[in-house]
C-alpha cells in the first residue's frame, strides 16, 4: 500500500502542476481516484475569483446521474460534509456525522448506490481573501483496512486538496500574491526557524518524518522558495513567523 500511495502523491503533484485548463484537472481527479484505489473525489471550490458562493467550482469525478439526483433531492441543505466542512479547519472523518436524521441516512443511503464509499473524508482549505475549498474522497474499506488507510491519506490528501485548490484558483484567473498555509505547515516552518531539523519537528509534532517533509515541500511550493531557509526567509518578511515562547 505504501509503495503505491507514495507513487500515486508524486504522479498526481506531477500532473496537478501541469493542468491548463478544467478538463485536465477533472482528468486528474479521475486518476487520483483510480491511483489511491477510491471510489470518488471531489473538490468543491468557493469564493474563487468571480464565483458566488451559489456557484461553486467544481472537479469531481461523479456520475452526472448522481450529480442531477443530488439536486433534485436538495441534498445540499441537509449534506453534512458541506454543511460542516468549509467551517472547520481540520480534516472530517465521514464516520464522525451522526446519522439518526433521516434524511442524512438516505443521503448516504443513496449516495452508495450511485457509487459513492460508505467511507470519506474531507479536506478544508482557507485561503487569505475568503476563498474557501473543500477535498473529499470516498471508498468501501472494510474497518481494519480503513484505520490503516486513512492515516496516509490524511498524509497525503492535506498536500494535494492546496495544490488542487490553488489550480482553481489559477484556472478562475486569480493569482494570489500571498500563500495560505495549512496550521501545520505553518507549524512545521515555524520549528525550522527555530532551527530544529526534519526529525526533531517531527518528535515535537508526534507526526513521522515523511509527513513533516510533506507539509515542508508544500510550503515552499506556496511561498515560491528554493529550500526551507529560503522558505523561511519569505515567511519572516511577510511577517506570518512569530517567535516561539
Amino acid at each position: 500500500m505504501s509503495d503505491i500511495v507514495g507513487s500515486s502523491f508524486n504522479t498526481t503533484l506531477s500532473h496537478i502542476a501541469e493542468v491548463s485548463d478544467r478538463e485536465s484537472l477533472d482528468t486528474v481527479m479521475k486518476e487520483l481516484a483510480a491511483g489511491y484505489g477510491l471510489s470518488s473525489a471531489a473538490y468543491f471550490g468557493i469564493g474563487l475569483s468571480g464565483r458566488s458562493k451559489g456557484d461553486p467550482f467544481l472537479a469531481v469525478t461523479y456520475s452526472s446521474d448522481w450529480v442531477e439526483h443530488y439536486k433534485e433531492r436538495r441534498f445540499l441543505e441537509i449534506d453534512p460534509v458541506i454543511q460542516t466542512g468549509f467551517r472547520r479547519l481540520l480534516p472530517l472523518d465521514w464516520d464522525g456525522f451522526a446519522r439518526s436524521d433521516e434524511r442524512v441516512k438516505s443521503l448516504f443511503g443513496e449516495a452508495s448506490e450511485f457509487g459513492l464509499g460508505r467511507r470519506g473524508l474531507s479536506i478544508p482549505v482557507h485561503g487569505r481573501h475568503g476563498d474557501r475549498g473543500l477535498f473529499s474522497i470516498s471508498c468501501d474499506h472494510a474497518d481494519r483496512d480503513w484505520a490503516r488507510d486513512k492515516l496516509h491519506y490524511l498524509r497525503d490528501f492535506q498536500v494535494l486538496a492546496t495544490h488542487i485548490h490553488d489550480k482553481a484558483l489559477r484556472l478562475e484567473g486569480h493569482w494570489p500574491q500571498e500563500k495560505h498555509l495549512s496550521p501545520r505547515e505553518f507549524e512545521c516552518l515555524q520549528w525550522i526557524a527555530e532551527g530544529k531539523t526534519a526529525w526533531e519537528c517531527a518528535t515535537i509534532l508526534g507526526l513521522s518524518q515523511h509527513t513533516v517533509r510533506c507539509y515542508l515541500e508544500s510550503a515552499r511550493h506556496k511561498l515560491n522558495a528554493a529550500s526551507n531557509t529560503h522558505a523561511v526567509s519569505i515567511a519572516h518578511r511577510a511577517g506570518l513567523l512569530l517567535p516561539l515562547m
